[in-house]
């Protein structure tokens, strides 16, 4: 081997000794070689998450939102997360519960565990079921700068006769009341958007009524007064 210099025997093997002692025990090429350059390559590539729109674009995108199609697109891209609902909007009757259980992500609908079964015996008892009704969430709603811009797409799309707003979460978000649930329910609150005035009636979350069974009666009152007013 030439290294391009006189090196005499004591000194090759003085360098060979220091090799030793740093742990080098392989030949593996006459000149220097980048052995890490190859590692890169066998690397998974960086994935690098899509920022989603900032928030003063919210108005912007809800602006362009046309049918429900659009604004579950939109709520998608503005929030990397899906607008779950069930139900058929045309129908004139909206239930509003709070947020969607890990059921219901993983169903693609909401209200679809124990607190929908019950949810669907409430409806039944008022001569409704999920073809007569349409269910979503108001947890969606807030996108931390305008918090009513998603809400009033979705209620002009939809454009209810009444809503049932299924415990406290729901009834803030659309009335903006800052009183517990046990002091609304069962007296009528109004949404309002623009010109847009849409009744609400506020009760129990089913997810509630499960804890709370003795509390059915008031919810029954409350489904009736419901009725009556979307049966008128």
């Amino acid at each position: 081997m030439s290294i391009g210099v006189e090196v005499t025997r004591g000194e090759l093997a003085s360098a060979l000794g220091w090799l030793v002692e740093a742990g080098v025990d392989t030949l593996v090429g006459d000149g220097a070689h980048d052995w890490l350059a190859d590692v890169a390559t066998l690397l998974p590539p960086v994935v690098r998450p899509v920022p989603k729109p900032a928030a003063a674009a919210a108005p912007q995108l809800a602006a362009g939102v046309d049918s429900l199609e659009t604004l579950a697109a939109a709520v998608e891209a503005f929030r990397a997360g899906s607008l779950i609902t069930d139900g058929v909007a045309t129908s004139g009757v909206m239930l509003v519960g709070d947020a969607p259980t890990p059921g219901d992500i993983a169903a693609g609908r909401v209200f679809a565990d124990d607190a929908g079964a019950l949810l669907d015996r409430m409806l039944a008892s008022i001569g409704r079921d999920r073809t007569a009704a349409y269910l979503t969430n108001a947890s969606y709603w807030a996108d931390g700068t305008d918090a009513t811009v998603w809400r009033d797409r979705q209620l002009q799309l939809v454009r209810p006769r009444a809503i049932l707003a299924l415990g406290g979460v729901a009834t803030a978000a659309l009335c903006g009341s800052s009183e517990g649930i046990n002091r609304l329910r069962g007296r009528w609150q109004v949404a309002r958007i623009g010109d847009l005035e849409i009744p609400v009636l506020p009760t129990f979350h089913p997810a509630y009524l499960l804890r709370q069974p003795a509390h059915k009666a008031l919810a029954w009152a409350d489904l009736c007064a419901f009725r009556a007013r979307i049966d008128a």
